[in-house]
């Protein structure tokens, strides 16, 4: 399961360059109207193109175009979390780190950059300061990423060993967002291991009401029916499961009995 990191909070659309920075116009009592440059607009404008570029994998750019942006807004902390992401993508990790703690100087409630904050901590297996910091992002009262947060946490727990608690923020991504059906796997996979069989086959049974088998679920169903003691449940999903994904790598598991 992949981690969520929020850039911006929409999606932006824009060319890939552009001929000139940002200005407002003003009436003049002259003839014609005079242009003011737009700070602001300049530098949303230079983040909108560093994140093109970040996209394109063009890093140069990318970084030519948020020292622009923080030229022209120096205490912005969006464009300090966007460095951040930057300095993560390039292995700057202590500079990453540097920027994101700058950014919550600023803003101290941004709930985004906390959650890319803990994204960031989780990969560098500092487990218990991701925890920390993706609970400070769901305590934020307008946030509106709480399911992908959760998500997060419980990846980074189950990245941890920490079975308990990623069940525990599994169950509240999927609590607030249940359109997340594919997070009913993830729960099944844990709750094999840990010998709860009931539970795994409900999550099982949720996520097939909501979405199509793949080789995951049937991998799972396969766990469930080898540790009930299934066989001819067994040999049912595993049929399927070679017949419908035979070059995935769920069906290598099986034919090397890896179950565990």
């Amino acid at each position: 399961m992949r981690l969520f990191f929020v850039v911006l909070s929409s999606v932006l659309f824009l060319s890939a360059c552009v001929s000139s920075e940002t200005s407002i116009t003003t009436k003049n009592t002259g003839a014609g109207h005079a242009t003011q440059f737009d700070p602001k607009g300049a530098a949303e404008t230079r983040v909108k193109l560093a994140l093109v570029y970040l996209r394109k994998s063009n890093m140069q750019q990318a970084k030519e175009n948020l020292d622009k942006a923080l030229e022209y807004q120096p205490n912005d902390a969006n464009i300090y979390r966007i460095f951040a992401y930057y300095y993560q993508r390039v292995n700057e990790n202590d500079t990453a780190e540097e920027y994101y703690k700058k950014s919550l100087r600023i803003d101290s409630k941004n709930a985004d950059t906390y959650n890319n904050y803990g994204t960031f901590l989780c990969k560098l297996a500092r487990y218990k300061e991701a925890e920390k910091a993706f609970v400070t992002a769901v305590e934020q009262s307008t946030y509106t990423g709480v399911a992908n947060t959760y998500e997060n946490a419980a990846v980074c727990a189950e990245k941890a060993g920490v079975t308990e608690k990623a069940l525990y923020y599994y169950q509240y991504a999927l609590s607030h967002n249940p359109n997340k059906s594919y997070i009913n796997l993830s729960l099944a996979k844990l709750n094999i291991d840990e010998k709860e069989y009931a539970a795994a086959r409900l999550n099982l049974f949720n996520f097939q009401k909501k979405s199509k088998t793949n080789a995951e679920s049937l991998w799972q169903w396969i766990r469930l029916s080898y540790a009930t003691e299934k066989g001819a449940s067994l040999s049912k999903y595993a049929g399927q499961l070679l017949e419908q994904f035979p070059d995935s790598e769920r069906a290598l598991d099986y034919l090397n009995h890896e179950y565990y």
